[in-house]
Protein backbone atom coordinates (compact mmCIF):
# COMPACT_ATOMS: atom_id res chain seq x y z
CA UNK A 1 0.00 0.00 0.00
CA UNK A 2 1.38 3.38 -1.02
CA UNK A 3 0.54 6.62 0.72
CA UNK A 4 0.34 9.66 -1.52
CA UNK A 5 1.97 12.75 -0.10
CA UNK A 6 0.53 16.21 -0.63
CA UNK A 7 2.90 18.98 -1.61
CA UNK A 8 2.97 21.68 1.09
CA UNK A 9 1.94 24.39 -1.40
CA UNK A 10 -1.12 22.36 -2.35
CA UNK A 11 -1.98 21.68 1.28
CA UNK A 12 -1.88 25.35 2.26
CA UNK A 13 -3.74 26.46 -0.87
CA UNK A 14 -6.46 23.95 -0.04
CA UNK A 15 -6.77 25.63 3.33
CA UNK A 16 -7.07 29.01 1.57
CA UNK A 17 -10.00 27.65 -0.44
CA UNK A 18 -11.76 26.40 2.69
CA UNK A 19 -11.34 29.80 4.31
CA UNK A 20 -12.49 31.67 1.20
CA UNK A 21 -15.83 29.85 1.16
CA UNK A 22 -16.66 31.29 4.58
CA UNK A 23 -17.23 34.61 2.83
CA UNK A 24 -20.06 33.38 0.63
CA UNK A 25 -22.97 35.84 0.48
CA UNK A 26 -21.07 38.58 2.34
CA UNK A 27 -18.53 39.70 -0.26
CA UNK A 28 -21.17 41.14 -2.64
CA UNK A 29 -19.45 41.91 -5.96
CA UNK A 30 -16.00 41.23 -4.49
CA UNK A 31 -14.38 37.78 -4.83
CA UNK A 32 -14.21 35.13 -2.14
CA UNK A 33 -10.54 34.88 -1.12
CA UNK A 34 -8.66 32.99 1.58
CA UNK A 35 -5.07 33.38 2.83
CA UNK A 36 -2.68 31.70 5.25
CA UNK A 37 0.72 32.81 6.52
CA UNK A 38 3.13 29.91 7.12
CA UNK A 39 6.49 29.84 8.90
CA UNK A 40 8.55 26.64 9.06
CA UNK A 41 5.53 24.48 8.30
CA UNK A 42 3.27 26.12 10.89
CA UNK A 43 0.32 28.42 10.10
CA UNK A 44 0.84 31.54 12.16
CA UNK A 45 -2.03 33.54 10.69
CA UNK A 46 -5.03 32.96 8.47
CA UNK A 47 -7.94 34.97 7.17
CA UNK A 48 -10.53 35.44 4.47
CA UNK A 49 -12.42 38.29 2.84
CA UNK A 50 -15.26 38.55 5.31
CA UNK A 51 -17.37 41.38 3.97
CA UNK A 52 -17.58 43.77 1.02
CA UNK A 53 -15.56 46.89 1.79
CA UNK A 54 -13.67 45.29 4.69
CA UNK A 55 -9.98 44.21 4.71
CA UNK A 56 -8.98 41.55 2.22
CA UNK A 57 -7.88 38.02 3.08
CA UNK A 58 -4.15 38.79 3.05
CA UNK A 59 -4.55 41.65 5.51
CA UNK A 60 -6.72 39.55 7.83
CA UNK A 61 -4.12 36.75 7.76
CA UNK A 62 -1.31 39.17 8.63
CA UNK A 63 -3.36 40.86 11.34
CA UNK A 64 -4.23 37.45 12.85
CA UNK A 65 -0.59 36.77 13.73
CA UNK A 66 -0.17 36.89 17.49
CA UNK A 67 2.10 39.46 19.10
CA UNK A 68 4.65 36.83 20.08
CA UNK A 69 4.84 35.58 16.48
CA UNK A 70 5.01 38.88 14.62
CA UNK A 71 8.79 38.61 14.38
CA UNK A 72 8.24 35.51 12.21
CA UNK A 73 6.37 37.37 9.46
CA UNK A 74 9.57 38.30 7.51
CA UNK A 75 10.46 34.60 7.50
CA UNK A 76 7.07 33.37 6.27
CA UNK A 77 5.31 32.41 3.05
CA UNK A 78 1.92 33.93 2.31
CA UNK A 79 -0.53 31.67 0.48
CA UNK A 80 -3.53 33.38 -1.10
CA UNK A 81 -6.18 31.97 -3.42
CA UNK A 82 -6.23 35.11 -5.62
CA UNK A 83 -3.44 37.40 -6.80
CA UNK A 84 -2.96 40.24 -4.28
CA UNK A 85 -4.41 43.56 -5.42
CA UNK A 86 -2.12 46.44 -6.27
CA UNK A 87 -4.64 49.29 -6.50
CA UNK A 88 -6.53 51.37 -3.96
CA UNK A 89 -10.26 50.69 -3.85
CA UNK A 90 -12.34 50.52 -0.68
CA UNK A 91 -9.16 49.24 1.01
CA UNK A 92 -5.42 49.93 0.51
CA UNK A 93 -3.42 47.69 -1.85
CA UNK A 94 -2.62 44.29 -0.33
CA UNK A 95 0.60 44.02 -2.35
CA UNK A 96 1.93 47.15 -0.63
CA UNK A 97 1.24 45.70 2.82
CA UNK A 98 3.01 42.46 1.88
CA UNK A 99 6.11 44.42 0.87
CA UNK A 100 5.92 46.58 3.99
CA UNK A 101 5.80 43.46 6.18
CA UNK A 102 8.89 42.11 4.36
CA UNK A 103 7.18 38.82 3.53
CA UNK A 104 9.73 37.07 1.30
CA UNK A 105 7.50 34.68 -0.65
CA UNK A 106 3.92 34.65 -1.96
CA UNK A 107 2.11 31.69 -3.52
CA UNK A 108 -1.14 32.52 -5.34
CA UNK A 109 -3.92 30.35 -6.72
CA UNK A 110 -5.03 32.29 -9.80
CA UNK A 111 -4.59 35.71 -11.35
CA UNK A 112 -7.11 38.46 -10.70
CA UNK A 113 -9.35 39.01 -13.77
CA UNK A 114 -10.13 42.57 -12.71
CA UNK A 115 -8.46 44.87 -15.29
CA UNK A 116 -7.33 47.07 -12.40
CA UNK A 117 -5.13 44.19 -11.20
CA UNK A 118 -4.65 41.50 -13.89
CA UNK A 119 -1.02 40.70 -13.16
CA UNK A 120 -0.06 44.09 -11.75
CA UNK A 121 -0.05 42.73 -8.19
CA UNK A 122 2.41 40.01 -9.16
CA UNK A 123 4.59 42.50 -11.03
CA UNK A 124 4.65 44.87 -8.06
CA UNK A 125 5.68 42.12 -5.65
CA UNK A 126 8.46 40.85 -7.90
CA UNK A 127 9.70 44.38 -8.51
CA UNK A 128 10.06 44.68 -4.74
CA UNK A 129 12.06 41.46 -4.34
CA UNK A 130 9.21 39.19 -3.27
CA UNK A 131 9.45 35.67 -4.71
CA UNK A 132 6.09 34.86 -6.33
CA UNK A 133 4.98 31.35 -7.28
CA UNK A 134 1.77 30.33 -9.01
CA UNK A 135 -0.75 29.78 -10.24
CA UNK A 136 -1.40 26.56 -8.33
CA UNK A 137 -4.72 24.73 -7.95
CA UNK A 138 -5.86 27.10 -10.66
CA UNK A 139 -9.14 25.35 -11.50
CA UNK A 140 -10.22 25.19 -7.87
CA UNK A 141 -9.33 28.82 -7.20
CA UNK A 142 -10.92 29.95 -10.46
CA UNK A 143 -14.11 28.19 -9.39
CA UNK A 144 -14.14 30.36 -6.26
CA UNK A 145 -14.35 33.55 -8.32
CA UNK A 146 -16.86 32.57 -11.03
CA UNK A 147 -19.45 34.92 -9.55
CA UNK A 148 -16.87 37.70 -9.28
CA UNK A 149 -15.99 37.36 -12.96
CA UNK A 150 -19.66 37.57 -13.95
CA UNK A 151 -20.18 40.57 -11.66
CA UNK A 152 -17.35 42.38 -13.45
CA UNK A 153 -19.69 42.40 -16.46
CA UNK A 154 -22.42 44.14 -14.49
CA UNK A 155 -24.65 41.07 -14.16
CA UNK A 156 -25.60 38.80 -11.27
CA UNK A 157 -24.54 35.16 -11.14
CA UNK A 158 -27.64 33.15 -12.06
CA UNK A 159 -28.61 29.76 -10.62
CA UNK A 160 -31.71 27.99 -11.90
CA UNK A 161 -33.34 25.50 -9.54
CA UNK A 162 -36.29 23.20 -9.86
CA UNK A 163 -37.61 19.80 -8.86
CA UNK A 164 -39.22 17.48 -11.36
CA UNK A 165 -41.19 14.26 -11.19
CA UNK A 166 -39.93 10.96 -12.49
CA UNK A 167 -42.16 11.45 -15.53
CA UNK A 168 -40.63 14.92 -16.16
CA UNK A 169 -43.36 17.19 -14.82
CA UNK A 170 -42.57 20.41 -12.96
CA UNK A 171 -45.85 20.55 -11.04
CA UNK A 172 -49.57 19.93 -11.18
CA UNK A 173 -51.51 22.46 -13.26
CA UNK A 174 -53.70 24.21 -10.72
CA UNK A 175 -52.50 23.33 -7.24
CA UNK A 176 -49.36 23.09 -5.16
CA UNK A 177 -47.54 19.78 -5.04
CA UNK A 178 -44.33 18.89 -3.17
CA UNK A 179 -41.96 16.74 -5.19
CA UNK A 180 -38.66 16.74 -3.28
CA UNK A 181 -38.09 15.11 0.10
CA UNK A 182 -37.62 16.92 3.41
CA UNK A 183 -33.82 16.60 3.32
CA UNK A 184 -33.57 18.17 -0.12
CA UNK A 185 -35.84 20.98 1.06
CA UNK A 186 -33.36 21.80 3.84
CA UNK A 187 -30.55 21.83 1.26
CA UNK A 188 -32.47 24.21 -1.01
CA UNK A 189 -32.96 26.55 1.94
CA UNK A 190 -29.19 26.48 2.42
CA UNK A 191 -28.84 27.49 -1.24
CA UNK A 192 -31.20 30.38 -0.63
CA UNK A 193 -29.02 31.61 2.22
CA UNK A 194 -26.04 31.80 -0.16
CA UNK A 195 -27.54 34.22 -2.71
CA UNK A 196 -28.61 37.84 -2.68
CA UNK A 197 -31.92 37.35 -4.45
CA UNK A 198 -34.55 34.71 -5.22
CA UNK A 199 -36.93 35.12 -8.16
CA UNK A 200 -40.35 33.71 -9.01
CA UNK A 201 -43.15 34.54 -11.42
CA UNK A 202 -46.73 35.59 -10.66
CA UNK A 203 -48.27 32.15 -11.23
CA UNK A 204 -45.98 30.59 -8.62
CA UNK A 205 -47.10 33.17 -6.07
CA UNK A 206 -50.77 32.77 -6.95
CA UNK A 207 -50.70 28.96 -6.65
CA UNK A 208 -48.03 28.25 -4.01
CA UNK A 209 -48.05 31.49 -1.96
CA UNK A 210 -44.38 30.94 -0.99
CA UNK A 211 -42.43 32.77 1.71
CA UNK A 212 -39.09 32.32 -0.13
CA UNK A 213 -37.13 32.41 3.11
CA UNK A 214 -34.57 30.13 4.83
CA UNK A 215 -36.78 28.94 7.69
CA UNK A 216 -35.35 25.40 7.47
CA UNK A 217 -31.73 26.54 7.55
CA UNK A 218 -29.71 29.05 9.55
CA UNK A 219 -28.64 32.04 7.46
CA UNK A 220 -29.75 35.35 5.94
CA UNK A 221 -32.90 35.55 3.85
CA UNK A 222 -32.41 36.55 0.20
CA UNK A 223 -34.22 39.50 -1.33
CA UNK A 224 -37.46 38.21 -2.82
CA UNK A 225 -38.10 39.19 -6.44
CA UNK A 226 -41.44 38.83 -8.19
CA UNK A 227 -41.98 39.24 -11.93
CA UNK A 228 -45.51 40.62 -12.25
CA UNK A 229 -45.85 42.54 -15.50
CA UNK A 230 -49.37 43.92 -14.97
CA UNK A 231 -49.47 43.87 -11.15
CA UNK A 232 -52.19 41.23 -10.97
CA UNK A 233 -50.88 39.34 -7.94
CA UNK A 234 -53.36 39.05 -5.08
CA UNK A 235 -52.11 41.60 -2.49
CA UNK A 236 -52.93 39.18 0.34
CA UNK A 237 -50.16 36.80 -0.81
CA UNK A 238 -47.19 36.57 1.55
CA UNK A 239 -44.70 38.30 -0.74
CA UNK A 240 -46.87 41.42 -0.71
CA UNK A 241 -48.35 41.28 2.78
CA UNK A 242 -45.90 39.83 5.32
CA UNK A 243 -43.87 43.02 5.75
CA UNK A 244 -40.62 41.52 4.51
CA UNK A 245 -38.63 43.13 1.65
CA UNK A 246 -39.75 42.26 -1.86
CA UNK A 247 -38.89 43.65 -5.29
CA UNK A 248 -41.71 43.60 -7.83
CA UNK A 249 -40.57 43.91 -11.44
CA UNK A 250 -43.44 45.33 -13.49
CA UNK A 251 -44.32 47.57 -16.44
CA UNK A 252 -46.69 49.92 -14.56
CA UNK A 253 -45.20 51.79 -11.59
CA UNK A 254 -41.94 52.81 -9.94
CA UNK A 255 -42.40 53.34 -6.20
CA UNK A 256 -41.65 52.08 -2.70
CA UNK A 257 -44.61 50.86 -0.69
CA UNK A 258 -43.28 50.04 2.75
CA UNK A 259 -41.06 47.00 2.30
CA UNK A 260 -42.22 46.45 -1.29
CA UNK A 261 -40.08 48.04 -4.01
CA UNK A 262 -41.86 48.35 -7.35
CA UNK A 263 -39.36 48.65 -10.19
CA UNK A 264 -40.73 49.62 -13.59
CA UNK A 265 -39.17 48.19 -16.72
CA UNK A 266 -40.32 48.73 -20.29
CA UNK A 267 -40.28 45.07 -21.27
CA UNK A 268 -40.50 42.34 -18.62
CA UNK A 269 -39.51 39.78 -21.27
CA UNK A 270 -36.10 41.46 -21.61
CA UNK A 271 -34.33 39.47 -18.93
CA UNK A 272 -30.91 40.98 -19.66
CA UNK A 273 -32.21 44.44 -18.80
CA UNK A 274 -33.94 43.13 -15.67
CA UNK A 275 -30.69 41.50 -14.54
CA UNK A 276 -28.79 44.76 -15.02
CA UNK A 277 -31.41 46.61 -13.00
CA UNK A 278 -31.19 44.03 -10.20
CA UNK A 279 -27.39 44.16 -10.20
CA UNK A 280 -27.54 47.93 -9.73
CA UNK A 281 -29.93 47.27 -6.84
CA UNK A 282 -27.23 45.12 -5.19
CA UNK A 283 -28.28 41.67 -6.37
CA UNK A 284 -24.97 40.02 -7.30
CA UNK A 285 -26.28 36.44 -7.22
CA UNK A 286 -29.75 35.22 -8.12
CA UNK A 287 -31.59 31.95 -7.54
CA UNK A 288 -34.48 31.50 -9.99
CA UNK A 289 -37.02 29.06 -8.51
CA UNK A 290 -39.98 29.20 -10.87
CA UNK A 291 -42.34 28.79 -12.44
CA UNK A 292 -41.55 26.56 -15.36
CA UNK A 293 -42.14 29.25 -18.00
CA UNK A 294 -39.89 31.75 -16.21
CA UNK A 295 -37.12 29.15 -15.88
CA UNK A 296 -37.49 28.20 -19.54
CA UNK A 297 -37.25 31.89 -20.50
CA UNK A 298 -33.86 32.14 -18.78
CA UNK A 299 -32.77 28.96 -20.55
CA UNK A 300 -34.01 30.11 -23.95
CA UNK A 301 -32.20 33.45 -23.60
CA UNK A 302 -29.02 31.69 -22.45
CA UNK A 303 -29.02 33.66 -19.20
CA UNK A 304 -27.92 31.12 -16.64
CA UNK A 305 -24.64 29.95 -15.14
CA UNK A 306 -25.78 26.94 -13.12
CA UNK A 307 -28.84 24.72 -13.09
CA UNK A 308 -29.61 22.52 -10.08
CA UNK A 309 -32.18 19.95 -11.13
CA UNK A 310 -33.77 17.78 -8.45
CA UNK A 311 -34.99 14.51 -9.92
CA UNK A 312 -37.55 12.85 -7.67
CA UNK A 313 -39.28 9.47 -7.60
CA UNK A 314 -42.74 11.07 -7.57
CA UNK A 315 -44.98 10.37 -10.58
CA UNK A 316 -47.60 12.97 -11.53
CA UNK A 317 -49.03 11.54 -14.74
CA UNK A 318 -49.99 15.01 -15.94
CA UNK A 319 -49.22 18.65 -15.25
CA UNK A 320 -46.77 21.34 -16.31
CA UNK A 321 -43.74 19.99 -18.14
CA UNK A 322 -40.36 20.55 -16.48
CA UNK A 323 -37.92 22.93 -18.18
CA UNK A 324 -35.49 21.43 -20.69
CA UNK A 325 -31.85 22.43 -20.20
CA UNK A 326 -28.61 21.44 -21.89
CA UNK A 327 -25.20 22.06 -20.41
CA UNK A 328 -22.24 20.37 -18.81
CA UNK A 329 -23.00 17.96 -15.99
CA UNK A 330 -20.54 18.76 -13.20
CA UNK A 331 -21.80 16.62 -10.35
CA UNK A 332 -24.57 14.31 -9.15
CA UNK A 333 -25.69 14.23 -5.55
CA UNK A 334 -27.98 11.67 -3.93
CA UNK A 335 -30.16 13.01 -1.10
CA UNK A 336 -32.21 10.06 0.17
CA UNK A 337 -34.40 9.15 -2.83
CA UNK A 338 -33.80 12.46 -4.66
CA UNK A 339 -31.00 12.87 -7.18
CA UNK A 340 -29.62 16.37 -7.80
CA UNK A 341 -27.88 17.26 -11.04
CA UNK A 342 -25.48 20.22 -11.01
CA UNK A 343 -25.20 21.55 -14.56
CA UNK A 344 -23.19 24.51 -15.85
CA UNK A 345 -23.68 26.59 -18.97
CA UNK A 346 -20.33 26.51 -20.85
CA UNK A 347 -21.24 29.52 -22.98
CA UNK A 348 -21.72 31.71 -19.88
CA UNK A 349 -18.66 30.70 -17.88
CA UNK A 350 -16.29 33.68 -17.60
Amino acid sequence: MTVETVHPDTYYMSRCIVLAKKGIRNTASNPMVGAVLVCNGVIIGEGYHQKFGSPHAEINAINAVSTENKHLIPQSTLYVSLEPCSHSGKTPPCAHRIVAEKIPRVVFGCKDPNPLVAGKGIDYLRANNVAVDGPIMEKETQDLIQKFKINLKGLPYIILKWAQSEDLYFSAKDHQVWLSNKYTQILTHKWRSEVDGIMVGRNTVQIDDPSLDVRQYYGPNPMRILIDTHLKTDPSKKLLSDGKPTIVINSKIEQNDGQTHYIKVTDTNDLTNILKVLFNFGITSLLVEGGASLLQSFINQGLWHEARVIRTKTTLGDGIKAPAVQGKLQEKMQVADDEILFITNPSMQA
